[in-house]
């Protein structure tokens, strides 16, 4: 399985695309965070030199079909000397799935300041068995404030089952996946329902520092606001010793739950 995710989030040049078949781990619908990791996997696969991603900016248009080709179109936007911008537009037959900016840099010096983790256990050094190609060990959200606020609202610890090879797009394509996997965090009033009924419209992902999708990462995610149909989240991805390595915001659309 762990070979399969591999091959889920490893892009094949295909004339002036490339093209990836998402698994269907998540049921028939094609999962976002699929759909955002193998995005970054294209853009990673042009010529962007020894810079990495560091930032993506993405909207969602579309429904997709798990276990149907995608086919991405990378267009370059602007090269600097530390800089590399790109457009990846997403298809699945003629259906125009996603729009993706995404941006490539290297790490400069500067100040370093990281806001530490939440005071959580560990993951267990012997975790369940792997319900998709790795690990997802949900801790739930945290008790309501006095206002009926919560600090977060989903957390989980993340981890690929086994090793992965020392390719930096690919574990950025996989911290991708897992950007998505906010469950029903948007919904702070009912978290306890499926996930029916939440929509995502539009997702950003900034990658502080590299890490790796097979050592445990910790999400921990926070609803800001629902208003209007809809809800606006944000979350941070977190090592075992509290380093920032990614963090995310993403809105979408909220229906109740029937």
């Amino acid at each position: 399985m762990v070979q399969e995710l591999v091959n889920a989030f490893s892009v094949v040049p295909q004339g002036e695309r490339f093209v990836a078949t998402p698994p269907a781990w998540f049921g028939p619908r094609l999962f976002g965070g699929t759909l955002i990791g193998q995005a970054v996997a294209a853009a990673a696969s042009t010529d962007v030199g020894d810079r990495r991603i560091h930032s993506l900016h993405a909207y969602f248009l579309r429904a997709g079909e798990a276990a149907q080709p995608i086919s991405f179109e990378v267009t370059p936007i602007r090269e600097g000397r530390s800089l590399v911008q790109a457009r990846v537009e997403a298809w699945q037959d003629e259906r125009h799935l996603l729009t993706m900016m995404c941006s490539f840099a290297n790490d400069g010096e500067g100040y370093e300041y990281t806001l530490g983790r939440p005071a959580l256990d560990d993951p267990p050094s012997d975790p369940p068995p792997a319900m998709w190609p790795g690990y997802a060990l949900q801790l739930g959200p945290t008790e309501p404030e006095p206002d009926g606020s919560r600090r977060s609202t989903s957390r989980a610890w993340l981890r690929v089952a086994s090793r992965l090879p020392d390719d930096p797009g690919l574990h950025a394509a996989i911290l991708g996946f897992y950007s998505d996997l906010t469950y029903t965090g948007g919904r702070p009033l009912d978290l306890d329902s499926p996930v029916d009924g939440l929509i995502s419209l539009d997702h950003s992902v900034w990658f502080h520092r590299p890490a790796r999708a097979d050592e445990w990462v910790l999400f921990d995610v926070h609803s800001l606001i629902n208003t209007g149909g809809r809800g606006v989240l944000r979350g941070t991805m977190h090592t075992q010793d509290g380093t920032v390595v990614a963090s995310m915001a993403q809105e979408m659309i909220i229906r109740p739950v029937a």
